[in-house]
């Protein structure tokens, strides 16, 4: 995973709002990534595949209440722990994320 792994899909990326970009880009996501695909032990693919699922979540492609089964899935992980993981993403990755989003935009307003 690297710093820019939201950003690889170029074009995607460039469709977001300036300010979410910012927000993505100032965030610890492919930090905090690393350590949840650590912290459960997953194989590369399943990494990959991790990262692929949040990036499209991201994006808006996956609903959130369709999250937890698109992990289950797609990282091919038991329903509990899909359910720890998207926990943790939310607290680790979404949250600071979105507190990015609103300081850019109290800076700006």
């Amino acid at each position: 995973m690297t710093a820019n792994s939201i950003e690889r899909n170029k074009e995607r990326f460039d469709s977001l709002p300036q300010d979410f970009q910012r927000a993505i880009r100032t965030s610890d996501y492919d930090l905090e990534l690393a350590t949840i695909a650590k912290k459960y032990k997953l194989h590369i693919d399943q990494s990959a595949n991790l990262e692929e699922t949040l990036a499209k979540f991201i994006f808006g492609e996956i609903e959130s209440s369709d999250l937890i089964s698109e992990m289950e899935s797609k990282v091919n992980i038991p329903r509990d722990t899909a359910v720890e993981m998207v926990k943790e993403i939310d607290q680790l990755i979404i949250t600071p994320i979105r507190k990015n989003l609103q300081d850019i935009q109290s800076k700006t307003s």
